[in-house]
Parts: structure tokens; C-alpha cells; sequence
């Protein structure tokens, strides 16, 4: 366990498991905490003192427990495992609740309660997403599919309503958490594996880690899920930026943004207006800025996101050219930047 604030270790290593430990979860209550193991077991742990709660680990899987998560209210645990089971507990006495939920055809791989505590939500490696309702057990549906390898982690919306998932195939999908229904187009940009999703406390952004070694930042508002756009957190420093106040354009270096991602100069030109000649169009056609043909083509980006810069920054604007004045780009010893 870790300090939170000042990232020191808290006490000795929690020791019980005999195997890999996968997967842990805080109660919401912070008192409580579960893992999950190779060893086909979940621990409970009282969180101050380190020490196992029931004396003995949780057992009823037959393969590694991969996934484990309480519910709302504190009284339940969920796991999942590679024998393609979720498993119901109760938190207090370890007992298990009831058989086994069986609809996955492969090893389930994550588990959540929905914010209501009334429904589970498991990704598995059949490339599925299955709802269950949480009191009785019983799948709630059809299986949710879209993804075109296996599922690693879904995540419930702050407000219940959609659910995330990441996947093997490199990408999240976002779903209607009643209808089943997929939202949008798979969100892209992640080279390689997606291991991990979650959604922001205000529900309007997503965050997935990957085995590329990048997190990535989704804006998906509740009310405009088809308009998503992406930034990420690569592993070496980013490069100096400015945008635009103006909440449709925004002007950025492109040797970051479209770094072994798919978002290329086209898609550039088709969502933000850079035209063939140069100019950036407002979406009313309004010209809000030319770029000259011998300047490297940068890549247009929502705003309000946020940058990480690995230096301190400064900005010469003393040659830079606006309003009537624009026409004078035409003249490279007069520009430095735009």
C-alpha cells in the first residue's frame, strides 16, 4: 500500500497469495480491500492493519481470478476468472453468493458494478461484453459485440448510462448501457493492445492504458458521444503547442499528435477545415488563418485538453502576422512562426 500524497510505501507488502496477484479493490467504504490472484483465489484485507479479514482466502474458482470489484455499497464482491465464470461473495462472510454467472465462451477478464449496484458488467476473451443483474444472476440480454479480438476491461459511466471497453484489437467502444447498443465508432489511436479503461468522476471523459506504452485521453460528453476526440500521454516529452479559445479550432504540432496513430493529414483537412490552399475554415466557412505552402502542415485538435510539456515554454510572437497584415507570409525572412 501507498501514501496517495507523498507516493511512500505504507507498512509491509500484503502477503497471502501464493501466485501472481492480478487484480485489487478498495471497498468504498476504504476499510476493505480484495485481489485476485493466479492462485485462483481472492483475499479480503482490513486495509489498516494489513491483515487477512476472514483468515483464509475466498475459493470456488477453478482458474486464475483476473478481475475483482465491490459493489456501491460495500456488501458484495465480484470476480472474474479463466474458467469464463463471474462469482458473486459476500463481503463480510466470504460466502458465495449463489452458482456461478455462466455466458462467456472464454476467460473473463474484467468485472464492474454499475453506480446502482444493480448490474455487472464482464469482458471476456470471447470479445464480448455480458450484463447481469446483480441480485439475481441472470444475464441480462444478448451479449454486447462489436470488438474483433478479447475484451480487457470495461467501466461503468459515473451515471450508470454507458459503459466502456477496451480490447485487444487496439480500441474502446463506448455502449448504451440499456439498450446494448454501441455508440459511435470504435475510438482509435492506440498502436497496440488496450489493457485498461475508465471514466472520469464528471463522466465526460474516458482514459485507456496501453501496451504501447500510452495512456490516451477521450472527450466523450454524455450528450455528444459522436463527436470524440483523443489526446494522449506518450512516454517522451512533448512538444510546444498553442490553441485557440475559439472551442472548434485549435492549432498544435503535428510530430506529436500524429505519431504512429491513424489520425492522419485527411482526417485533419475533414473534421477542422484545412483547406488545399492553405486556409483554415471556421465550420461557416469564415477564413481564420492561412498557412503558407513551404510551412510543415500542422494538425488541428479540440481544445480544453490537457498538455504536457517536458520544458518551460516561450512564445515569440514578434514577427507573427494577422488581420490585413496576413499578406506578408509571403515572405519567409519576415516569419518565424505562426
Amino acid at each position: 500500500m501507498w501514501d496517495a500524497e507523498t507516493g511512500l510505501q505504507l507498512g509491509s507488502p500484503l502477503t497471502g497469495h501464493t501466485e501472481r496477484v492480478t487484480s485489487v479493490a478498495f471497498s468504498p467504504d476504504g476499510k476493505g480491500i480484495a485481489s485476485g490472484s493466479h492462485d485462483k483465489t481472492i483475499c479480503l484485507w482490513d486495509a489498516e492493519t494489513g491483515l487477512q479479514r476472514l483468515g483464509s482466502p475466498l475459493t470456488g474458482h477453478i482458474g486464475i481470478v483476473s478481475s475483482v470489484a465491490f459493489s456501491p455499497d460495500g456488501k458484495r464482491i465480484a470476480s472474474g476468472a479463466w474458467d469464463n465464470t463471474i462469482c458473486l461473495w459476500d463481503a463480510e462472510t466470504g460466502l458465495q453468493l449463489g452458482s456461478p454467472l455462466t455466458g462467456h465462451t472464454a476467460r473473463v477478464t474484467s468485472v464492474a458494478f454499475s453506480p446502482d449496484g444493480k448490474r455487472i458488467a464482464s469482458g471476456a476473451w470471447d470479445n464480448t461484453i455480458c450484463l447481469w443483474d446483480a441480485e439475481t444472476g441472470l444475464q441480462l440480454g444478448s451479449p454486447l459485440t462489436g470488438h474483433t479480438n478479447g475484451v480487457t476491461s470495461v467501466a461503468f459511466s459515473p451515471d450508470g448510462k454507458r459503459i466502456a471497453s477496451g480490447s485487444w484489437d487496439n480500441t474502446i467502444c463506448l455502449w448504451d448501457a440499456e439498450t446494448g447498443l454501441q455508440l459511435g465508432s470504435p475510438l482509435t489511436g492506440h498502436t497496440n493492445f488496450v489493457t485498461s479503461v475508465a471514466f472520469s468522476p464528471d463522466g465526460k471523459r474516458v482514459v485507456s492504458g496501453s501496451d504501447d506504452n500510452t495512456i490516451h485521453m477521450w472527450d466523450c460528453p454524455p450528450d455528444d458521444v459522436g463527436s470524440l476526440f483523443s489526446y494522449h500521454i506518450p512516454t517522451q516529452a512533448l512538444l510546444p503547442l498553442c490553441y485557440s479559445p475559439n472551442p472548434s479550432h485549435a492549432l498544435l504540432d503535428s510530430n506529436v499528435y500524429t505519431h504512429e496513430t491513424d489520425f492522419n493529414e485527411w482526417h485533419i483537412r475533414a473534421l477542422m477545415g484545412l483547406q488545399s490552399d492553405g486556409w483554415i475554415a471556421s465550420p461557416e466557412g469564415h477564413l481564420l488563418l492561412w498557412v503558407p505552402s513551404y510551412m510543415p502542415r500542422p494538425s488541428l485538435y479540440s481544445p480544453n485538453m490537457l498538455f504536457v510539456m517536458g520544458k518551460h515554454t516561450k512564445l515569440d510572437l514578434s514577427k507573427m502576422v494577422h488581420g490585413s497584415q496576413w499578406v506578408k507570409c509571403n515572405y519567409l525572412q519576415d516569419v518565424v512562426g505562426i
